[in-house]
């Protein structure tokens, strides 16, 4: 498996503060697009980055975001096997960061659209506590329940375009997938139906895995109600 490319600011940890209201911190997110019969399983880390800027006596929160990890899994690989790969890799990052109290416990999100719950379940059972997905037409979006949500693309991909056009979301160039997601990029296109509502995907015979998985960490890590939580360093 390919090293994550990782932010080395936070590796040089300081001592906790009295409360952790303190800032730079780190979150990491794991978007899951789970492939089918003729598409890849696509999986990216995005790091999202909370500064305080501005006055210092009333400062503001900057959020960035960073694509540190792109992978596709073959073709054919099976669900329970796709699940102990991504638990080994939430369990790095986890494991990596578990004595630093400015980073938090990853989280999983999996778009869900095309296997259902049944395949969803998979990684609940695994004690990964993920979020799913559902990917919708039209706008807007939805809660299901606690662990899942009905989200319209053009949400997703408006939100991807905003903070790649704004310069808060970079890609890792040395990452072996960064070329294949920047072309999923170039080929996403929108057409219009009839009723003049706008529909995103990919140029036929293109794929758009990569994307989508970065589009729903994204989704996931910008989200108001994403917040840091405290941290468990033991376990995952």
């Amino acid at each position: 498996m390919e090293r994550l490319k990782i932010n080395g600011e936070h590796r040089q940890q300081p001592a906790p503060p009295p409360h952790k209201a303190i800032y730079p911190r780190w979150q990491y997110t794991l978007g899951i697009d789970l492939g089918q019969a003729h598409d890849p399983t696509a999986i990216s880390v995005v790091e999202k980055t909370t500064r305080n800027v501005g006055n210092p006596d009333k400062p503001e929160k900057k959020h960035t975001f960073a694509v540190r990890y792109l992978e596709r899994l073959p073709l054919g690989t099976p669900y329970p096997s796709q699940c102990e790969h991504v638990a080994d890799l939430a369990g790095r990052l986890e494991r990596q960061h578990q004595e630093d109290w400015r980073v938090d416990r990853p989280e999983v999100v999996i778009d869900q659209t095309g296997v259902g719950r049944a395949v969803f379940d998979i990684f609940a059972g695994a004690g990964l506590k993920p979020l799913g997905v559902t990917i919708t037409a039209g706008e807007g979006e939805s809660k299901v329940q606690h662990d899942h949500y009905r989200v319209a693309k053009l949400s997703l991909v408006s939100r991807l375009q905003a903070l790649l056009h704004s310069g808060d979301l970079s890609i890792e160039p040395s990452l072996k997938d960064t070329k294949a997601l920047v072309s999923e990029l170039q080929n996403f296109r929108a057409r219009f139906t009839t009723a003049g509502n706008a529909v995103f995907a990919a140029r036929e015979g293109t794929h758009d895995d990569l994307v989508l998985s970065v589009a729903i960490a994204c989704w996931h890590a910008a989200r108001p109600e994403s917040v840091f939580t405290v941290r468990r360093t033991k376990g995952f």
